[in-house]
């Protein structure tokens, strides 16, 4: 059998960009569950979709809707849970009453054009925990088979989960407080502290572990449903985790907590960027044979089948801000020097993900050196549309692309193609249009049904095995997931306005056209 890189690099097919916090379905609680999850993977394999990008799982803190700063680089998001497929919620009376006392604030959730999610997960954890109730009573003092299996599935995941149990009872304890703020021993995680910590509260400690037993069933039974349609889950490694998270917290020794991590400056910030997240500590990472990227590719693996590892680029050099600089610099110099440790680590990557294939987030400014490996070691990276230029300024031809990339007319932090189309410079569209139509016009060309599909189809005859459109480009909206650089309440809250049986009745014309590209393209797994 081949793996699955060698299958998706071998052949064309063709994915749908969808956050999970954006999958809209009939009985979610107002974001998109593993319940849902399981109805759009129904709808897009009967589209021909081969793959679903879902983006990260992560957990976030309270205010934190970015999975890209998030409170773990393992644990998932308590949101995700679909409430009505907890075992223990549903034998729970005292869960039952609770959920049936909060139907008209779910209905509220259910009905908002964006995802609540800080209110959704309370909700969800507080049905969770009278399900946990439930549980303790009726399977672990009985030590049923069901408690045993709680019991198995902890001690297979001990390497992050105690740690992680841990650090979200104590977040829960000091009401949110930075870990930078607690006692001195727990602070520095002592163990000594920890183990009396876990003593005295192991319920509450154990809660958090068993949240993350019922995600994890329920991940399964949705990657076992998309296994059976033929559909491979598209997840996401951040590149950084939150200053404020488990592995910071607990595995500082990975980390250089007095750097940030950023970008240099450029058109867009003259000062460089500041993203808020601590820098690795190469060198000890390296002496001690990568363990906590190990760690993290095989989780990924667990959840997903394809993985983008976020800011490709920061694994060869990353710019760091040292305290108190207005500065950055790149945390290793000499061009030999980045290209080693670049493929020293992306050889680990394929050593430990087992088949499963790795895409490279290679946007903004990338050195050479850097898409040669991608494609010596058959990592695919990104071709977006209207960033490919040739060196005389025209767009590339996509039919030129390599066979290993993934070819997309977007990604969750820029405008959809309606938006970046009808915002462009005339000029530009004129020359992209001339491209994509081999017409030559004054740029004055209408975003209209007839242009979005000649842009999917020119996409779609690239030579990249992998394309991927988000669902709004299908459908033809303006709805964006994410502004970089703003910080509101809207950034990662998107969220469907109908859900798979409602799809067709409201974008069926789309829909068609959608299919019947994919059907001429060769691209349809159908």
């Amino acid at each position: 059998m081949p793996t699955i890189q060698e299958e998706l690099l071998s052949g064309r097919c063709n994915g749908i960009l969808l956050p999970l916090s954006s999958m809209k379905s009939e009985g979610d609680w107002g974001v998109g569950d593993f319940g849902s999850l399981e109805e759009w993977v129904e709808f897009f394999a009967s589209l021909g979709v081969k793959f679903v990008q879902i983006l990260p799982l992560q957990e976030t803190a309270p205010n934190e809707t970015c999975p890209y700063s998030a409170l773990s680089a393992f644990a998932v998001d308590p949101v995700y849970a679909c409430i009505p497929q907890v075992e223990d919620v549903s034998a729970s009376p005292a869960a039952q009453e609770y959920i049936k006392n909060i139907q008209g604030e779910i209905a509220v959730w259910h009905a908002s054009p964006k995802a609540l999610l800080r209110t959704i997960k309370q909700a969800k954890l507080k049905a969770l925990w009278f399900g946990y109730q439930h549980f303790l009573a009726q399977h672990q003092a009985w030590d049923t088979p069901r408690a045993k299996a709680f019991e198995a599935y902890r001690s297979a995941n001990n390497s992050w989960l105690r740690s992680y149990s841990i650090f979200r009872a104590l977040k829960e304890f000091y009401k949110w407080q930075s870990w930078t703020q607690w006692p001195e021993d727990l602070k520095n995680a002592l163990p000594q502290a920890l183990d009396a910590f876990e003593a005295q509260y192991k319920e509450y400690v154990q809660f958090f572990a068993y949240v993350q037993w019922v995600l994890d069933q329920q991940l399964r039974r949705a990657k076992a449903l998309a296994s059976s349609k033929g559909l491979y889950l598209f997840g996401d490694i951040p590149f950084g985790t939150n200053l404020d998270s488990a592995e910071v917290w607990a595995e500082r020794q990975n980390y250089r907590i007095d750097y940030e991590v950023g970008a240099p400056a450029d058109q867009f910030s003259q000062g460089g960027q500041r993203w808020g997240l601590p820098a690795y500590d190469w060198p000890y990472q390296h002496t001690h044979g990568l363990d906590l990227w190990k760690r993290k590719i095989r989780r990924a693996t667990e959840l997903y089948d394809i993985f983008r590892l976020d800011h490709l680029v920061g694994f060869y050099r990353t710019y760091v801000f040292a305290p108190g600089d207005e500065k950055g610099a790149f945390d290793i110099e000499g061009e030999q020097n980045q290209i080693d440790r670049g493929y020293h680590f992306l050889r680990t990557v394929l050593d430990v993900c087992s088949g499963r294939l790795p895409v490279g987030e290679d946007l903004g400014v990338i050195p050479n050196y850097v898409r040669r490996m991608l494609v010596d070691l058959r990592i695919p990276g990104y071709k977006v549309l209207r960033w490919e230029r040739e060196d005389n300024g025209y767009y590339r031809e996509p039919r030129n692309y390599p066979a290993c990339s993934l070819a997309t007319t977007s990604t969750h932090d820029t405008e959809t193609v309606r938006g970046w189309w009808e915002t462009m410079p005339q000029q530009e569209r004129a020359n992209i249009w001339e491209m994509i139509s081999a017409q030559k016009t004054d740029g004055n060309i209408p975003f209209t049904p007839d242009v979005q599909k000649a842009i999917l189809h020119r996409v779609l005859t690239s030579g990249s095995a992998l394309t991927l459109f988000s669902w709004q480009d299908i459908i033809g909206t303006l709805d964006r997931i994410n502004v970089p650089g703003v910080v509101d309440d809207t950034n990662w809250t998107y969220r469907s306005d109908v859900t798979p049986a409602q799809a067709w009745e409201r974008y069926r014309p789309q829909l068609e056209a959608y299919r019947d590209l994919l059907k001429q393209t060769g691209r349809s797994a159908c």
